[in-house]
């Protein structure tokens, strides 16, 4: 075998695992979904950097917009897995400041991007 063959093999293999976390990463990211649909009105937010991590929120509301459920995923790589939100769960849209202050900058954007009526 040249290098030449086994570069392109080792470039095969990468791929492959790539498209199989990445499938597993989509998977995880549409039952929670699903789950929160059953909730409540569901909107989804992220952060629009291009060099930083990318950060989705994920929000159920009721009809009284009281948040019911809330989620968040964040990373660089496709790893990253659907996380609960606490901070903003049972919070009556639209947020107070006070609780948008304790909330990371990056968090804070894609909730904003969500609650938006873009």
């Amino acid at each position: 075998m040249d290098a030449t063959y086994i570069l392109i093999v080792c470039a095969v293999i990468a791929w492959s695992l790539q498209i199989a976390t990445g499938f597993l990463q989509m998977r995880a990211f549409n039952r929670m979904l699903q789950e929160m649909s059953l909730k409540g009105v569901v909107k989804i937010g992220k952060t629009s950097s291009r060099w930083k991590p990318k950060t989705l929120v994920v929000l159920a509301h009721d009809a009284n917009n009281v948040i019911v459920d809330a989620s968040i995923m964040k990373g660089l790589t496709i790893f990253a897995r659907p996380k609960k939100l606490s901070a903003v769960i049972h919070a009556r849209i639209p947020l107070s400041e006070k609780i948008l202050s304790e909330l990371e900058p990056s968090t804070r954007e894609a909730i904003i991007c969500a609650l938006s009526t873009k």
